[in-house]
């Protein structure tokens, strides 16, 4: 399996498209931290710790996806793929210890969707590696 993922990884496009998805994760990553520095949604009576411990998991977990990304190995595919369904199992199954609004869901939901959209691109590319 990890030799396919080595050969993959070589392909034009998707050399490309795990630029793109560092980039991404990187973003990501920004997002994370600058909430953790209090530039976030500041909601009444404080910020969840739920919040301030997911942005700390996940801006550390984005960084080092964004840096194995766009470097190309198979660690930071694994990365990737582990910070989307960590995320999947918390905004589904713990849904309500991220979200009080029925806008904190929409977002989430959102991200979710461009989670999957990201998932199916990579394993598009993974198939046609030719």
């Amino acid at each position: 399996m990890f030799e396919n993922t080595k050969q993959a990884t070589e392909n034009f496009w998707m050399a490309i498209y795990l630029r793109f998805l560092a980039i991404v994760m990187a973003y990501g990553a920004l997002v994370h931290m600058m909430n953790l520095l209090g530039f976030g949604e500041v909601i009444e009576g404080g910020r969840p710790l739920t919040w301030t411990v997911e942005d700390l998991v996940y801006g550390l977990l984005d960084t080092a996806t964004a840096i194995g990304l766009w470097q190309k190995t198979i660690w930071g595919i694994l990365c990737f793929f582990s910070a989307i369904a960590s995320q999947f199992i918390i905004y589904t199954v713990f849904i309500d210890y991220f979200a009080f609004t029925i806008e904190q869901k929409q977002t989430i939901y959102g991200l979710l969707g461009t989670e999957v959209i990201l998932l199916l691109v990579f394993g598009l590319l993974f198939v046609l590696k030719k």
